[in-house]
């Protein structure tokens, strides 16, 4: 090719590239209902504006206990009664009675047939002497752990599960889902002898600790399908992934989480970004938050709602370390759900579209190039965009959270506006928790500003952590 066209060509390729990166950076910036993805809640499992309460037994226990499980479901605005260990026909169908979805829980533990005996020796797990074998924790408790593969332990589980539909049970929660694997996995025990697991280890050519989870997965499995057959319609199977994790064998098998999330994962970061992970795999996730602070619970509850994931009303909540089950009071956690369900329209069909904090600084961010920043470098406030896939005619809503110590007078957010609306901003409002018990908690008004393509926000002090606000299009 003579050298006036190669130059010809090199002019041409240039032009073009530099055309390409002016038409790029000029075009419209992705709508915020674009960037929302949408997540398929699995079926059965709690929606965004679910109240989860878990009672794990029927309260009051005894002539002793002060508490009451219908009391606090109703108190706290329950909509869901969760992990719940009992087959009493009575008490599942009052629930359901008070419109409430009961889940029951299924555990390694479950005692012998007939339904309510106390004994736990059929059908268990043996070790290389056959002794019954079982967590460490449990053993001088005799809570033998049941084996998968052993026909009288699928047939108490079954009837557990079959009492538990027909009594009015909306759903399952499996705690210990992994079973022998469990106890393998934690050089616990080498397990497991029986005479079941032994003919199928040697059928496959294996050891009977090699074949564990692959015989978890299957008991799962047909136990979920037997169900959902029994039901005529499809069964939620939720377990116990602690700190909502999905890794570790065998939870990523089933339609949600219930997690005990430890104190030091109680942070705005991190219950984002488990929650982002969880709508990835298409599951749903309930938290347990292990601490009886209040303030640091009515954050991690604003937290949880704002990233799409319940939390569970902190009542009957197990503590660790020998602790006492924590029972929080409702003048400090009611008001919170019950804005939760007053505002179930701003939930429920709102995803996750971008979150941000006032630690974002302008050294890393080009703040032209994302919808919301703050006004000034501030350790601990953030911002939670949720949008309705799509729709650009849907409000958009921001739940802001508040996790300084304590709150803060004011935040101001910028908006840029070109990435909510396609005709920009319209009437924006703030919706806060009030707690009536409390006199000094109020409602403040928000004020704005507008420049061009930019909507300046002033928030006052979130009295109760956590507000929304919602954005509506001209």
């Amino acid at each position: 090719m003579p050298s006036f066209q190669k130059y010809f060509a090199y002019c041409l390729l240039t032009t073009s590239l530099y055309l390409l990166l002016f038409s790029c950076k000029n075009e419209m910036p992705k709508l915020v209902c674009e960037s929302a993805i949408v997540s398929k809640i699995p079926d059965g499992a709690p929606k965004y504006s679910d109240v989860c309460l878990s009672s794990r037994w029927e309260r009051p226990r005894n002539e002793l206990d002060t508490f009451d499980t219908f009391h606090a479901t109703e108190a706290f605005h329950a909509t869901r009664l969760n992990w719940v260990y009992t087959n009493n026909p009575e008490f599942i169908q009052k629930a359901k009675n008070q419109n409430l979805k009961i889940q029951i829980a299924l555990t390694p533990t479950l005692p012998d047939l007939p339904l309510g005996t106390s004994t736990r020796e059929i059908g268990r797990i043996q070790d290389t002497l056959g002794h019954l074998a079982t967590a460490p924790w449990m053993k001088n408790w005799k809570l033998w752990w049941g084996c998968v593969n052993n026909p009288d332990f699928q047939d108490i589980y079954w009837q557990n599960i079959k009492s538990a539909l027909d009594a009015g049970a909306h759903d399952f929660q499996v705690d210990d889902p992994a079973f022998a694997s469990a106890l393998v996995r934690n050089e616990w025990e080498d397990v497991c002898h029986c005479k079941y697991c032994t003919a199928e280890a040697q059928k496959l050519g294996k050891t009977p600790s090699e074949i564990q989870e692959e015989s978890v997965i299957v008991f799962h499995q047909r136990m979920k399908t037997k169900a959902s057959q029994y039901a005529g319609h499809p069964i939620a199977f939720s377990c116990n992934n602690f700190r909502g994790d999905w890794e570790l064998f065998p939870h990523d098998f089933f339609d949600y989480g219930i997690a005990e999330a430890p104190i030091r994962r109680g942070n705005p970061e991190y219950i984002y970004a488990a929650l982002r992970e969880t709508r990835r795999r298409g599951k749903a996730q309930i938290f347990s938050f292990v601490s009886d602070k209040t303030w640091l619970i009515q954050k991690v509850l604003a937290s949880t709602y704002a990233s799409g994931g319940n939390l569970l009303v902190p009542w009957d909540v197990w503590q660790g370390g020998g602790k006492p089950r924590y029972f929080g009071k409702e003048e400090d956690f009611a008001h919170y759900y019950d804005f939760v369900r007053q505002n179930e329209k701003y939930f429920d069909g709102y995803e996750d579209a971008y979150y941000t904090n006032t630690q974002i600084e302008n050294r890393y961010v080009d703040f032209e190039e994302i919808p919301l920043y703050f006004s000034e470098y501030r350790r601990n406030f953030h911002a939670f965009i949720r949008a309705k896939p799509q729709n650009k005619q849907a409000p958009v809503i921001i739940h802001l959270v508040d996790w300084e110590i304590p709150n803060v007078d004011s935040t101001k957010i910028i908006l840029n506006e070109e990435f909510f609306f396609d005709k920009g901003i319209g009437e924006v409002k703030l919706i806060e928790p009030i707690n009536t018990t409390k006199p000094k908690d109020y409602k403040a008004k928000i004020s704005h500003t507008k420049t061009p393509k930019k909507l300046i926000i002033t928030i006052p002090k979130l009295e109760n952590h956590w507000g929304l606000l919602v954005l509506y299009p001209n």
